[in-house]
């Protein structure tokens, strides 16, 4: 045999393995399940677009957004700038316009040059005044508070926290180690002066009165809502990713929180030039931002405005035109890839889809039967096992939703019950608004014409009526509650003379156990009307409450109202208890005593509620039981 043959006998051998391999990889490729198919051949040519596509874009487009958004970026600080700085300013105007008022200098100089009560009741109210045309005149300020060396003042909208001291806070502190300058700014805190705990920005201005014998310096406190700059800003986050406001120390006041403040004001400090908003580059988290920071000309505050590159490009628009050309594409070549295995799947499916559309008019007994084992026979067995189930879940829904009926006719009927306690508990009481400033004016004039039982009469009065409108607060603490009944007790009191005493027992912790409200007084009422009033002897109330441990985390709190009246018969007290127990509501027995227990039952629970015990014509003990819910916790209500 020649090398010619040997050579033409190689070709052909290759020939034939290459046609085997072919062979081999047409049959894989033939095998693979439907999925794989799709998967291969649509992915291919979305990894293929998606790149091309992805290179065009950056190349085209991100210099020239970057390049936009930063013109853009410091036109709208500078206009954020300019509001704040006009908003600020109009707060340090009205508080050098008060500091110089005459009527206010005046008023505090008589007070503190003769402390006495009556100067001293005329300067609450009037600087009272003068602090909510303080507030009221810019949406900014949070609440305001004056200190002097004989007392402080207040426009008692807000409750105050008595446990601040402003001679041992850092208010003061500050003019101690640094007191040059009259104004002093600090950053973002709580609330220390009042109790409701907001994010406030204080600014204390220390000032003098000309014709104060004493001398030395009074100091204004104004503290700024921080809610209110999150809400400035908040207008400005669609341009920004985070925004934010430090002081000069770097110190966070307003904004986006979780920024190093203190870097962002070394990366910035260098980049400035005569005052213009400036711009540099931060990195937080493998995050890479755009920078852009301004300065208020009335406090030396820096607004930081972050975008990050990322977001910035993300957000690209111009390219819309060529995106939606590479989604035609991509479309076009998808469809023409999914026809590839359509054949092998359109008669299968076809019956599949008209099973499903008997299916979707509400025919839950068609079946779809398949006999092959690929992706179509276990796409008509789950569709079988979905029908089955369907039929289940649809039976069982229809047994929910009566039972769901049932439930909702009791709730609404309980929440019915509820809402007639409430009415009825708001119809036993008047709107004290006019009444409590009116009754301030009465005992501002009694004090001053030394009508003392009307100025205890008038003060007690007010309190009463205060602590009845809560702020609208169905909630409120022990020490309040007790504060309400002693101010009723009090005014009873000067009307039944020595025939009416009264004492009140309770732990100093138990006083900020919430309660609800208006609970006690109607029970004190009841004491004086049906027992101690008819009685010829001088009759007392004894208030009592107490910490009951029932079992680990279910604490229980019991206040008693004891009296030495005439006591209630046996069967009476019986009948009672009954009603009482039972959710009853007897008017003819007393309306006040019942709406106190079902108020109590509907918020609490019915383990919880009003019982009595009595001993005819020697004493009655009206005894409260409720969870014992500390401040700041949860109040579980049934609803």
């Amino acid at each position: 045999m020649s090398w010619t043959t040997f050579g033409k006998c190689d070709i052909v051998t290759k020939k034939k393995a290459a046609k085997i391999e072919g062979e081999k990889v047409k049959r894989f490729l033939n095998n693979l399940k439907f999925k794989s198919k799709i998967l291969f051949i649509v992915g291919a040519l979305f990894f293929v677009t998606a790149t091309v596509g992805g290179i065009t874009y950056y190349h085209y487009a991100a210099q020239d957004v970057e390049k936009n958004f930063k013109a853009g970026a410091e036109d709208v600080l500078t206009q954020l700038t300019d509001t704040l700085d006009l908003r600020l300013n109009a707060v340090e105007m009205r508080v050098r316009g008060l500091v110089s008022n005459t009527t206010f200098m005046r008023t505090m100089v008589n007070y503190l040059n003769k402390p006495d009560e009556k100067n001293r009741v005329k300067a609450l109210g009037e600087v009272a005044s003068f602090l909510k045309d303080l507030e009221s005149g810019e949406s900014l300020v949070h609440s305001s508070y004056i200190y002097t060396d004989k007392g402080d003042f207040e426009n008692f909208i807000r409750m105050r926290n008595w446990s601040f001291d402003f001679k041992t806070s850092k208010f003061y502190q500050v003019y101690q180690e640094q007191g040059v300058l009259a104004v002093q700014w600090f950053p973002t805190q709580k609330d220390e002066i009042f109790k409701d705990e907001d994010d406030v920005i204080p600014y204390v201005r220390r000032f003098t009165l000309d014709g104060y014998y004493h001398g030395g310096y009074q100091y204004l406190v104004v503290q700024l809502k921080k809610a209110e700059l999150d809400r400035i800003l908040s207008g400005k986050y669609g341009y920004f990713d985070q925004l934010l406001i430090v002081n000069e120390n770097g110190e966070f006041l307003a904004g986006s929180d979780g920024v190093n403040t203190k870097k962002l004001i070394e990366i910035v400090r260098p980049s400035v030039k005569n005052g213009s908003v400036a711009d540099s580059t931060y990195e937080q988290n493998k995050i890479k931002y755009l920078v852009f920071s301004d300065t208020l000309d009335t406090t030396g505050w820096r607004i930081f405005g972050l975008r990050s590159r990322d977001s910035l490009l993300g957000s690209l628009q111009s390219l819309r035109v060529l995106i939606a050309e590479f989604t035609v594409i991509i479309f076009l070549a998808a469809f023409a890839a999914l026809l590839l295995v359509s054949n092998s799947l359109t008669a299968a499916l076809t019956r599949l889809e008209k099973r499903m559309s008997l299916v979707q008019g509400g025919d839950f007994e068609v079946r779809f039967f398949y006999p092959y084992h690929d992706e179509v026979g276990s796409l008509a067995r789950s569709f079988n096992c979905m029908l089955d189930e369907i039929e289940r879940l649809v039976k069982k829904q229809d047994e929910m939703i009566q039972e769901l009926k049932r439930e909702r006719d009791f709730v609404a009927e309980v929440q019915k019950q509820k809402r007639k306690a409430e009415l009825k508990a708001l119809q036993a009481q008047i709107n004290p608004h006019f009444l409590y400033n009116t009754l301030n004016a009465i005992t501002w004039q009694a004090v001053d014409k030394g009508e003392e039982e009307i100025s205890i009469l008038s003060s007690s009065l007010g309190r009463f009526f205060r602590i009845s409108l809560s702020k609208g607060e169905e909630v409120i603490s022990l020490r309040e509650e007790i504060e309400h009944v002693t101010s009723y007790l009090e005014i009873q009191s000067i009307r039944y003379g020595e025939k009416l005493n009264y004492d009140v027992e309770a732990d100093s912790s138990l006083m900020e156990y919430k309660v609800l409200k208006l609970i006690l007084q109607p029970l004190a009422e009841n004491s004086i009307y049906h027992g101690i009033k008819e009685k010829a002897q001088a009759g007392w109330i004894h208030i009592r409450a107490q910490l009951i441990h029932v079992d680990e985390g279910n604490d229980r709190l019991q206040i008693s109202v004891w009296d030495n009246g005439l006591g209630i018969a046996c069967d009476m007290l019986k009948k009672i208890n009954y009603s009482l127990a039972n959710g009853e509501t007897n008017s003819a027995d007393g309306y006040g005593i019942f709406n106190v227990n079902e108020r109590i039952r509907l918020y609490y629970g019915e383990q919880y509620g009003l019982l009595y015990e009595s001993e005819e014509g020697e004493w009655t003990k009206a005894i409260l039981t409720l969870p014992a819910v500390k401040a700041g916790n949860e109040i579980c209500i049934r609803f």
